[in-house]
């Protein structure tokens, strides 16, 4: 994958509760009479730099746990398959550390909006499963906009959500306004595993993005059609692009069985819903041979460009689709797309 991102992927890929061979591992049982001291510090070295707590039938996490820790603790992972509560003060004594990691908690039913306030040096958070059953989305962005200001730089969000427990299109919803970060600088959004839509400008909610890596359900909304045209061909950050149809729902998107020209009418309709993305085809110069007699033209930086198992296309289309020959594209994967089979070749 491309070296811009530090040597890291475009994506996720679930490590180990212990991430690392110097990680040390804590296990807090709170169904004992006394699970653990007033806070963990006994347990580590001076010299703990990796630190991972495994929580077993704790309904609500224990608040000190992490008062005393050292300054040279780098990274903590918590894990709970049980835990229904955090609480304001659970982080406390955590903010020099860089990097948190919560995996589990997908029974949680109350988690503080104060929460991650305490991480005041945090480079990376991932929430591996984190409120799938039971948080709105728009809480889980509530609480993670409590760390505008702080050196966030790669959000993780992997299988944040119930398919089988979601009964409205708000929960499955992710409205970018709510995970809008002030003063923050956050580079790589990284989505996975989960079937939801997306509504409003990522460009906008994150303005420093350099990867995106997303996880979508199937069908689409009008406010939801144009997200990813608004993240693709307005930014001046994004390098890496990645969208996949989340792995819950099973069968590949299939083409729409009519013409191009017969939805044309509904998807500049709900472009004008994105006045900046309306205005760039409006402003982009005609091309008769071309669908929609337009050449597309990518962000500035954007080079990597990956669409795996999403319908993108409808069936027929008479006209090649056609790019601008100043793209700064390198690399375009559309494995497991499927594509239209009666129509030109495309241009560029």
């Amino acid at each position: 994958m491309s070296s811009f991102v530090g040597g890291e992927t475009c994506g996720y890929v679930r490590a180990p509760l212990a991430a690392t061979n110097d990680t040390v591992v804590i296990k807090v049982d709170c169904s004992h009479p006394t699970p653990f001291p007033a806070d963990i510090t006994s347990h580590l070295g001076d010299n703990v730099t990796h630190l991972a707590v495994r929580l077993i039938h704790c309904h609500t996490v224990p608040v000190g746990l992490f008062t005393s820790v050292t300054d040279i603790l780098t990274s903590v992972t918590v894990a709970s398959e049980d835990a229904a509560e955090l609480l304001e003060r659970t982080f406390e004594g955590l903010g020099h550390v860089t990097e948190l990691r919560l995996l589990g908690f997908s029974s949680l039913l109350n988690v503080s909006r104060s929460l991650f306030e305490p991480l005041k040096n945090i480079d990376t958070l991932i929430l591996d499963r984190f409120g799938r059953s039971n948080v709105k989305l728009s809480h889980i962005g509530s609480v993670i906009q409590r760390l505008s200001g702080t050196p966030l730089k790669r959000l993780v969000l992997n299988d944040i959500r119930n398919r089988t427990k979601s009964r409205y299109f708000e929960d499955i919803t992710m409205q970018m306004n709510d995970f809008t970060l002030t003063n923050a600088s956050v580079r790589k959004l990284i989505i996975s595993n989960t079937p939801i839509q997306y509504e409003g400008s990522i460009r906008r909610a994150l303005p420093h993005l350099v990867c995106f890596h997303g996880s979508i359900r199937g069908s689409q909304t009008k406010k939801s059609l144009p997200v990813m045209w608004d993240l693709t061909l307005l930014s001046n950050t994004l390098k890496e692009f990645v969208l996949r149809r989340s792995n819950y729902i099973s069968p590949v998107g299939r083409l729409l069985n009519v013409a191009a020209d017969e939805v044309r009418e509904n998807v500049f309709d709900a472009i004008k819903l994105y006045p900046e993305l309306w205005f760039y085809f409006l402003n982009r110069p005609r091309a008769k041979n071309c669908t929609y007699e337009l050449k597309l033209k990518f962000g500035t930086n954007v080079s990597r460009i990956t669409v795996n198992r999403v319908a993108i296309f409808v069936r027929t289309i008479p006209k090649p689709i056609c790019f601008e020959e100043n793209n700064q594209l390198e690399y375009f994967d559309l494995t497991r797309t499927p594509l239209q089979t009666t129509s030109p070749a495309s241009e560029v």
